[in-house]
């Protein structure tokens, strides 16, 4: 895809302070995907990341004492690093924060930036707010920034609370990466000789929503030749599950689903759950996979249950759905297809980048510029997934 920069889009200046380098999944779909399209937007974001691959690494280290004695010095030398940044920014037309400044510490950092009199919006894509030490430090945090960027409706009504300017924007996924394995045949998929592969992929310290699959996977298998994929950085523990575990690496996160069959996305009904933006679910959908999830938060929106895809409660309710799928290829077939198009109209990056790149502009051109605001209120409401000022 090429992307040309329109003549009348007039240049402006962004730093963006992301959590982590594109290795973190959080930062790599909120913001360095979208990159190239500011660019073509005549934006010049700049993105200073606070962790990178190293971080990651430390996290996956097994012992408690080791990861310990790792983390506090490389944390202690990225907070100097991005105490460095802040005093060499410069002039910037807007400052947008992915979740704070320096995790855990007051938000003296955000403060002084609102004193400089620099536009900062803060950016959530998960409840940050229902973690320890963070529940007074959000409140505080959103009353004093020009504005908040939000992942799902459930983070607004909390940001809405302290901010007068809250745009939701969901998570997307780029349609022309995340992609369907055109070369499968459906009919395949039915052979009694094929494996019918179930995938999950995520983080670790995800891996308990699991729990709930397991007795009715071991059921499944008593069916039919079943096996679940798991793509994460480390393997879980199901007794009597054919599980299939693959390290997650980006340069292959795409063909590790494409030759799957069903994707999941398990979750408990809890306000932390309810604040998550349903990724590995688009994920999913934009490659063709029927898929089953949780009724919780954001995935009651991405997913009308039997149409693009099905919503599963119970461990009945999950041994149902995924029984219907392995049993009938062709519902396969249909539910893929209907998913795929699901993605492409309502949360694909080739919409939602000029979109974003508006919304930084009403971030930049004013509190004040109600003009702007209704305008880009106007463009961004119709399209399945309410967005907008509040």
């Amino acid at each position: 895809m090429v992307l040309r920069q329109p003549a009348e889009a007039r240049a402006m200046t962004v730093t963006y302070f992301s959590k982590s380098s594109i290795i973190g999944p959080s930062s790599r779909y909120r913001i360095f995907q979208f990159l190239p399209h500011f660019h073509a937007e005549g934006i010049d974001c700049t993105v200073s990341p606070l962790f990178g691959e190293t971080y990651f690494k430390i996290l996956d280290m097994r012992r408690l004492s080791i990861r310990t004695l790792l983390k506090v010095p490389y944390v202690f030398v990225r907070f100097l690093t991005r105490l460095w940044t802040l005093l060499t920014l410069g002039g910037r037309e807007l400052i947008v924060i992915e979740g704070q400044l320096f995790p855990y510490l007051p938000p003296v950092a955000e403060r002084l930036l609102q004193w400089c009199r620099y536009r900062v919006v803060v950016e959530m894509d998960d409840a940050i707010y229902l973690t320890r030490r963070h529940e007074k430090k959000m409140p505080a945090l959103l009353s004093m920034v020009t504005g908040a960027i939000v992942g799902n409706e459930g983070l607004a009504s909390y940001a809405r609370q302290f901010s007068p300017r809250v745009f939701v924007v969901p998570t997307v996924v780029d349609t022309e990466r995340f992609v369907p394995d055109r070369e499968r045949s459906a009919d395949s998929a039915g052979r009694s000789s094929e494996v019918i592969t179930i995938v999950w992929m995520g983080l670790a310290y995800n891996l308990n929503y699991l729990d709930v699959l397991a007795p009715v996977l071991r059921a499944l298998q008593s069916r039919f030749h079943v096996r679940l994929r798991v793509i994460c950085s480390q393997p879980p523990r199901m007794p009597g599950v054919a599980l299939e575990f693959r390290p997650w690496d980006m340069r292959r996160e795409v063909s590790d689903m494409q030759d799957a069959s069903i994707g999941v996305m398990p979750l408990e009904d809890t306000e932390w759950a309810r604040g998550k933006c349903g990724l590995k679910l688009l994920q999913y959908l934009a490659v063709g996979l029927p898929s089953v999830a949780s009724p919780v938060g954001v995935n009651c929106h991405i997913i009308t249950n039997g149409e693009n895809g099905f919503l599963a409660s119970t461990e009945e309710d999950w041994y149902d759905r995924l029984e219907a799928l392995c049993r009938q290829p062709h519902v396969r077939a249909r539910i893929g297809l209907a998913g795929r198009r699901t993605v492409e109209e309502r949360y694909s990056l080739a919409v939602w980048g000029p979109r974003l790149a508006e919304v930084y502009r009403t971030f930049a051109q004013g509190e004040h510029d109600e003009v702007t605001d209704r305008r880009v209120h106007s463009r961004l409401s119709g399209h399945g997934h309410s967005t907008g000022v509040r």
